[in-house]
């Protein structure tokens, strides 16, 4: 049998439809044959590694470093080509992986990597993401040649993570096929930036005593918040919701935790009149939130909670639904909170917010004074300072 011969084409640029075809179709051309393929986008870069098999094809080296010379002209994709010798799949390797989260900060990853490098353990394939304070890191390792067995490992290696803030998950069997897990960001403070509520609070008057009530329990926070919104149209609140928008970091965090294979629920006393406004772009799977009844004769609100116990204060009643509607063990949903002091903004998933329609209703009278600290308090729990 002849000898396969081996080379890596490999490369980086910008994002375009059809560049996987663009780059693949002249390799075929000449009977160059795609015996390994790995491509991705990240944030607009394209990149791409082949591994490809010239045993059969109809030209010489130096006639394919020209094609593929060609083939990055065209494309504009930056690609290179060395000779490639795999080596053989160990029959004594032994696989783990490693899901790594919390909150974001620098120098994890290098810490990470020496931690396993310490132990002897070969990162064999890692993808992770940090946006919006959030850190997520998925390491496929080979421990066939650490020093340790493997619950002490574990144990170790959960200890080195917690020192850096990180929650530690295993899968050692069937690590190919990974678990359903589910992650639940917890967010009390409000979804507007403390900065912007300043500001509101500065434009229409209100003094900062005046959300002081929010100090204590975050229900009964809540119950005296919706007390200013009584009478309050519903398409008011609407319009207002409508003023809120994703940002990017949010976006980019959760569509890439999507495509990760993680189902995303949010937990907040931010009323439901705005909080599942935002459920179907944002693209989560739950929302527990706090709700409010509205008067369906008059479209107004209320001004009381339902007379339904909040779900966002039963934190073990949302983690047995989502257990037992997903059938899954404690271990597979993760929380997230936003109680870490040291976070200037909400972790995870964050607005920006327009205030401009909030401060011509407040100068035309459609909002007191009062409406206003509870539409504050109405996307959770504010804080100034």
């Amino acid at each position: 049998m002849e000898k396969q011969k081996l080379f890596i084409v490999y490369g980086t640029g910008n994002d375009a439809v059809g560049l996987v075809g663009k780059i693949t179709t002249p390799i075929s051309k000449v009977n160059g044959n795609i015996v390994d393929l790995r491509q991705d986008v990240m944030h607009g870069l394209f990149t791409i590694f082949l591994v490809v098999d010239l045993t059969a094809a109809g030209v010489k080296f130096e006639r394919f470093k020209e094609i593929i010379g060609t083939i990055s002209e065209e494309t504009d994709v930056k690609l290179f080509i060395d000779k490639y010798s795999p080596v053989a799949r160990s029959a004594e390797k032994k696989n783990l992986l490693l899901i790594l989260l919390g909150y974001d900060k620098p120098g994890i990853i290098a810490e990470i990597s020496k931690t396993l490098s310490n132990y002897n353990i070969n990162i064999e394939f890692s993808q992770m993401v940090a946006r919006a304070d959030i850190f997520l890191m998925e390491l496929q390792t080979d421990i066939s040649r650490s020093s340790l067995p493997v619950k002490n490992l574990k144990d170790v290696l959960k200890e080195h993570m917690s020192a850096m803030g990180i929650s530690t998950m295993f899968q050692d069997e069937d690590v190919f096929n990974k678990q359903k897990r589910i992650i639940l960001f917890d967010i009390r403070n409000s979804f507007i930036p403390r900065e912007l509520i300043a500001e509101i609070m500065k434009q229409t008057g209100i003094k900062s005593s005046a959300i002081s009530y929010y100090a204590g329990d975050a229900l009964a926070a809540m119950q005296k918040s919706v007390e200013y919104l009584e009478g309050l149209s519903v398409e008011v609140i609407e319009k207002l919701s409508a003023c809120f928008s994703v940002t990017p970091d949010t976006m980019e965090l959760v569509q890439t935790l999507k495509v990760m294979g993680y189902k995303i629920g949010l937990i907040t006393p931010a009323l439901h009149l705005f909080s599942e406004a935002k459920q179907p772009g944002l693209g989560l799977d739950y929302v527990f939130d706090c709700r409010i009844e509205v008067n369906d004769d008059d479209k107004t609100v209320t001004g009381t909670l339902s007379s339904e116990k909040p779900v966002f204060s039963d934190h073990k009643g949302i983690t047995e639904k989502i257990k037992q509607g997903e059938k899954l063990s404690d271990q597979d949903i993760i929380l997230l909170s936003d109680k870490n002091k040291k976070l200037a903004q909400t972790p995870g998933i964050r607005f920006n917010f327009e205030m401009k329609i909030l401060l011509e209703y407040h100068n035309q009278h459609i909002l007191s004074n009062e409406n206003i600290i509870g539409i504050l308090g109405s996307f959770g729990i504010p804080k100034l300072g």
